[in-house]
């Protein structure tokens, strides 16, 4: 079974971590409270996906993540953070080595990391290792003094210098400042190192903002739009005309707060939320060819059927109905009890995606998205 190491210095957090994803049957959780202890473990376990918060006690996480690009360069590393998430302007879509998690985030967000992690390693897509656009926010996250030293394959050896979080000088062959800087932060497939920020360094020589240089913005910025009612193509919530405008409104914000859980997901092509009629209240989607009032009207009236059906024949109350195709599979999920709702979640993933666990997701989120109405 894959193990995943978690480290964080919260022993009541990481517990319940634990004892959540324990529960989930599908990898082996190992804990350490502190950085060294989280290094004993990666020399004598080999670790499918590493997770750790971004403050560990002794050596930090940054430290930590430093080891991982020396001595486990292909191991998907996943980083806890308190300050607010760098949101990257190039959606990682499974792209990424290091993924970004904010506190405090449901059992349910970390699992899917996780699954993204494996499914990376499964399909051979961490032999790019971290890159600099991934690590380089971390930095101003942490206001981080000291120097980094970045090897890559074939580029060879730079150096930045940070002063509480700023980039304010970088060295790179006969490159200097802000040339360097930028030439090192497209790097790929990366080891690191930090040691002191040397006395000499104190010119500032770069001009250009270290989020800006690493592609990224801050979530919160895009959440406070979606709580004005705004629609925002990067979260993918569609905006649907009529009923109850107010409810049709909570509905895209809940989505839109779940959406990176279900983008997450192996082979991931759209999730909807649909009336007990078909309609389409909000949704997502990966492929825009995909026809998502049609299936949902489709799917619902099968469904609608199907639940009269096993009814009759003496079975419970229906609650998901799973369609494979040759082109993809397609799940829809109903309420727990007849009373609980008419809504229904609705997601798709490819043929050799992730079914199983969208629909483990799907499920997961119908009581938040009734909670969010109540």
């Amino acid at each position: 079974m894959d193990k995943v190491l978690i480290v964080d210095g919260n022993a009541d957090f990481v517990k319940s971590l634990k004892d959540g994803l324990d529960k989930m049957h599908q990898f082996e959780v190992m804990v350490a409270s502190d950085g060294e202890a989280a290094l004993e473990i990666l020399s004598r376990e080999k670790i499918a996906v590493f997770v750790t918060d971004i403050n560990t006690p002794g050596l930090d996480g940054l430290e930590l993540l430093a080891f991982m690009t020396q001595e486990h360069p292909n191991t998907p590393c996943i980083v806890m953070t308190d300050y607010g998430k760098p949101w990257f302007r190039k959606r990682m879509d499974q792209q990424e080595v290091l993924y970004h998690l904010e506190k405090p985030f449901e059992i349910g967000a970390l699992a899917s990391a996780i699954f993204v992690g494996l499914n990376l390693r499964d399909e051979g897509m961490t032999y790019k290792g971290m890159t600099m656009a991934s690590l380089l926010p971390l930095i101003e996250v942490e206001q981080k003094t000291c120097r980094m030293e970045v090897q890559s394959a074939g580029k060879g050896r730079g150096y930045l210098y940070f002063d509480e979080g700023v980039l304010i000088d970088a060295h790179y062959q006969a490159l200097n400042g802000e040339k360097a800087a930028l030439e090192i932060s497209d790097w790929s497939r990366i080891a690191i190192k930090f040691s002191d920020l040397p006395r000499r360094r104190t010119r500032t020589r770069v001009k250009t903002h270290l989020m800006d240089m690493a592609g990224a913005t801050w979530l919160r910025e895009e959440t406070e739009s979606l709580r004005e009612g705004e629609t925002t193509t990067s979260a993918g919530v569609l905006e649907t005309s009529s009923t109850s405008a107010a409810d049709r409104e909570t509905v895209n914000e809940a989505l839109g707060h779940h959406l990176d859980e279900f983008h997450s997901i192996k082979g991931y092509q759209a999730v909807a939320v649909v009336g007990a009629d078909g309609d389409v209240l909000a949704s997502g989607q990966q492929d825009p060819q995909i026809d998502l009032p049609r299936l949902a009207v489709g799917l619902s009236s099968i469904f609608s059927v199907a639940e009269e059906a096993v009814g009759q024949a003496g079975f419970d109350h229906a609650r998901s109905l799973t369609l494979h195709t040759r082109r993809g599979v397609v799940i829809l999920v109903g309420a727990e009890t007849p009373a609980a709702g008419d809504l229904r979640l609705m997601g798709l993933t490819s043929n050799d995606g992730n079914w199983f666990y969208m629909k483990v997701q799907l499920e997961n989120f119908y009581p938040k998205l009734l909670s969010a109405l109540a």
